[in-house]
């Protein structure tokens, strides 16, 4: 990440309330988010999600509206065992080539569709390639959404093996109030689980989703 990047997202950081502009959570929390994104993928979330039940801990999922459309038993699995879920557009165009007015149509899209699967009315979103302009944030604050971005990113989709990433999740801090970001499209992440647990464990944090600390929309 640049360094001008940095500089602004920390400035947004200060300067919107963390209740509509998230990139941390509360430090004092002792609390950890872990978040996918990307999915549901057919075959990588449903193993996902068992490996998350065996140590029994929560994520939030950002899905993307057309994989969601796609294969809903597994969005509604995701909310029946008690994890969040967050919208990451309908198709995850490149942000450089969708105007602010489309980047709203696919977030009311997303959100409709959610309300239908799952009676879900969703407005945490995680915009792709985590990429916003001034216009589109102010355009999604407007219509009431939250954006969600992370503390902490391994770049599992960049990776080619899952030893980076094992060793990434058995040695990365995890102070209170990060947010890690996973993609559950990538296979790596199923490996990362249990190390992920462990090192929670050490370090004296707990997991949890982003209900907590942006409780759901009514």
């Amino acid at each position: 990440m640049s360094a001008l990047r940095q500089f602004l997202l920390r400035s947004l950081e200060v300067t919107l309330p963390r209740e509509r502009f998230l990139l941390r959570g509360p430090i004092a929390d002792g609390a950890v988010a872990l978040t996918f994104d990307d999915g549901p993928h057919p075959d990588i979330t449903p193993r996902l999600l068992d490996a998350l039940a065996q140590e029994k801990m929560k994520a939030t999922f950002f899905v993307i509206g057309r994989e969601a459309e796609r294969y809903p038993a597994i969005v509604r699995r995701m909310a029946a065992e008690g994890h969040a879920i967050g919208h990451h557009s309908w198709s995850h165009s490149e942000p450089s080539a969708t105007s602010s007015s489309a980047l709203l149509a696919e977030v009311t899209r997303s959100r409709a569709l959610l309300l239908d699967l799952a009676g879900i009315r969703s407005d945490r979103f995680r915009p792709p390639k985590g990429q916003l302009t001034f216009a589109k944030l102010t355009t999604l604050l407007r219509a009431g959404q939250r954006v969600v971005l992370w503390s902490n990113d391994p770049k599992d989709y960049a990776l080619t093996a899952s030893a980076p990433l094992t060793h990434w999740a058995a040695s990365t801090a995890l102070p209170g109030g990060t947010i890690a970001l996973l993609h559950d499209t990538h296979r790596w992440c199923l490996d990362a689980i249990a190390p992920l647990a462990r090192r929670a464990t050490e370090q004296g944090v707990r997991f949890v989703t982003l209900d907590e600390w942006l409780p759901a929309a009514r």
